[in-house]
């Protein structure tokens, strides 16, 4: 599956860029190894070795038309300037093959990532094999070199997986104005179904019980209808009125923090008592889990409105690790009474389909106590499904577990004369070191706090009695880089992490301190405190570059591979808001305008026949009968009127 417009196609002048790097790395520093190595390549070997690292670069500059050839032929040509050579000790290997293996990953489905990674590897592992200096030297060259091509496998699929996503949100982008049609059309549709239902049965039923009063004399049945005619006004003025002020607040570019407060407040303003309680730490949300979410409990509040009126509402807004959970309940009725149909349930279908369009769940039914529950569990991401991500931690905690254990491995160890059961004590403390990575990107903050902790014990306790171990913190010195970067990449919302870069040198600075603190000639020359303040302080200043660097590569990744994705959502989420409340504000119009004005008077002619003679009372029936009519023909007016648009 190919998955950008390059594949196939001709080089671009851009593609010349990083060969031209690889090249001037391998060759300069092929020469400067063999060179400073006491080895040069004389005779022929340097031309094949030079041809070789020339050749292979020039193969990269086809990686995006034929990622495949080029990282077989890359493979091919890296060995053979390690076998020309006739030394491992080269620029060369993990370079241009590792190149080639990149965009083999960014633009190939897994399959292919998997076995270009595989044969990158193997290939490597036999170069090598004639020039390793023992089985030590073997395993950890070979190790590294898997950690470094899965590595490498695992960033081109998780670019591969950015750009698909990415794909996918242009073409949401480009369909944007008709789905701001279609969101405002089933708005649309949902608000003349509610007003059908509303008005249309309970102004039907004035207009046919006022109108056969009118034209009967008996003054107990005219009574009796303007009595109805009354009441029943008001409830579709109730309702209608409160079905104008549920959709009138706008959801805009708000959370679920600063939205879900006025909805609450404004059927309280209508005497329907509702509490919202929010648990859980507030946080950003994708924009259309805030747009569902806001839907969810709009909906179940007006239904509450209608079904349950006077009866208390509460709204619960949970937020959980990766997902929000609402649950909107009421009470029961204090009187019950006839409630027209809402169209077969499709509300509560609606906010089902909402919900299962996120990959969540809705839930609704009646309560123990004879009220109504509606419970949603909204998930704030897509539903992950353990791959790359996960090969890319794995990774991580394997590299930075491993590199510190360098330090045992000969041929040149930098411990030695220590028991096997102390050395074997070393080995599980530093590669246990390194196994909180594996949560770096859930909680990057705990993750940094418990190595920096681990580190910090570590520098104390060896620059106090066993300075020669402090080598191993300076090799285990990229788990606090990683932790670092993961701070910065994978961040809480809203939170300051460039402290962390200059709380990670903090080990550093403790080993030197104590380490100088421990010289007993640095001590003869000073005050204990002020040796023990110069190294923690050089080593803070000399390391913290390093950790800086860290920090705004993860601040610089976080940035291009979310702010897009989200803004573009926020994007498509804004205008079909904008359209939907577009919509509301027509419909609200026209409501006042026109069948509200009408049910108003209906109202007052009603109440003003009951409260006056026998003749008022006939003539009020009559007069309600007419509005009752007219409000019916203005309601289906606008229901046509709607519909047309």
């Amino acid at each position: 599956m190919r998955t950008d417009e390059s594949l196939g196609r001709w080089p671009r002048p851009a593609d010349v860029g990083v060969p031209l790097a690889v090249a001037g790395v391998q060759l300069s520093g092929t020469w400067f190894l063999a060179e400073g190595g006491g080895e040069p390549l004389g005779g022929a070997r340097w031309p094949l070795v030079a041809g070789s690292i020339v050749l292979a670069a020039a193969a990269l500059v086809w990686r995006r038309v034929a990622p495949v050839p080029v990282l077989a032929a890359a493979i091919s040509l890296s060995a053979s300037a390690i076998v020309a050579a006739g030394t491992a000790d080269t620029a060369v290997s993990g370079l241009a093959d590792g190149v080639a293996l990149y965009s083999v990953a960014v633009h190939r489905e897994r399959r292919d990532a998997v076995l270009g990674c595989l044969a990158a590897y193997t290939v490597a592992f036999a170069v090598y094999l004639p020039y390793a200096r023992g089985p030590g030297d073997l395993f950890s060259n070979e190790f590294l070199d898997g950690v470094l091509y899965l590595g490498i496998a695992a960033f081109g699929q998780l670019r591969r997986q950015r750009e698909v996503a990415r794909s996918g949100l242009r073409a949401r982008l480009a369909d944007i104005e008709s789905e701001s049609r279609a969101a405002a059309e089933a708005e649309r549709e949902r608000l003349a179904r509610e007003v059908h239902d509303i008005a249309g049965h309970h102004l039907s039923a004035v207009a046919v019980h006022t109108g056969a009063a009118a034209r009967r004399a008996d003054s107990e049945l005219v009574a009796q209808a303007l009595a109805v005619a009354a009441e029943t006004g008001r409830e579709v003025l109730r309702s209608l009125s409160g079905l104008v002020d549920v959709v009138a607040p706008r959801a805009g570019h708000g959370g679920l923090k600063e939205l879900l407060p006025p909805l609450c407040q404004g059927l309280n303003r209508l005497g329907i008592p509702v509490s919202l309680r929010v648990e859980g730490r507030a946080r950003r949300l994708p924009a259309e889990l805030t747009t569902t979410a806001y839907r969810i409990v709009q909906e179940s509040l007006t239904n509450a409105m209608r079904y349950s009126a006077g009866a208390e509402v509460r709204v619960s807004v949970r937020y959980a690790p990766r997902a929000v959970r609402l649950t909107i309940e009421n009470d029961a009725a204090a009187t019950r009474a006839a409630v027209p149909a809402l169209g077969g349930g499709r509300g509560i279908q609606g906010m089902r389909e909402r919900a299962a369009g996120l990959g969540g769940v809705l839930t609704a039914g009646p309560t123990a106590a004879g009220g109504w529950s509606v419970a949603a569990h909204l998930p704030s991401g897509p539903r992950h499904r353990r791959g790359w991500p996960e090969i890319l931690d794995g990774v991580a905690v394997a590299f930075c577990a491993f590199l510190p254990l360098l330090g045992f491995v000969p041929p040149d160890p930098l411990v030695t004369g220590r028991p096997g059961a102390e050395l074997l004590l070393l080995g599980v403390a530093l590669t246990l070191r390194a196994v909180p990575l594996w949560w770096r990107r859930h909680a990057p903050r705990a993750v940094l706090a418990l190595i920096v902790s681990a580190d910090a014990a570590l520098a104390v306790a060896w620059g106090l009695w066993s300075r020669d171990l402090l080598g191993l913190l300076v090799l285990g010195s990229a788990a606090e880089l990683v932790a670092v970067y993961s701070l910065a990449c994978y961040r809480p919302d809203g939170a300051r992490t460039w402290p962390a870069a200059l709380a990670a040198p903090l080990p550093w600075g403790l080993g030197l301190g104590f380490l100088l603190v421990a010289d007993h000639e640095v001590a003869a020359d000073g005050p204990t405190p002020v040796a023990f303040a110069f190294g923690l302080v050089t080593a803070v200043v000399c390391t913290a570059p390093l950790t800086l660097a860290a920090w705004t590569l993860g601040v610089t990744t976080a940035s291009r591979s979310r702010r897009w994705g989200e803004s573009a959502l926020d994007a498509v989420s804004a205008r079909a808001g904008d359209a939907v409340q577009a919509e509301r504000d027509r419909v609200a119009a026209g409501l006042n305008g026109t069948v509200l004005h009408h049910t108003v008077r209906l109202v007052t002619v009603a109440e003003a026949g009951l409260g006056g003679t026998d003749g008022d009372a006939h003539e009020a029936v009559a007069r309600a009968a007419e509005l009752a009519r007219a409000a019916l023909t203005e309601m289906r007016a606008l229901l046509d009127a709607w519909e047309r648009t």
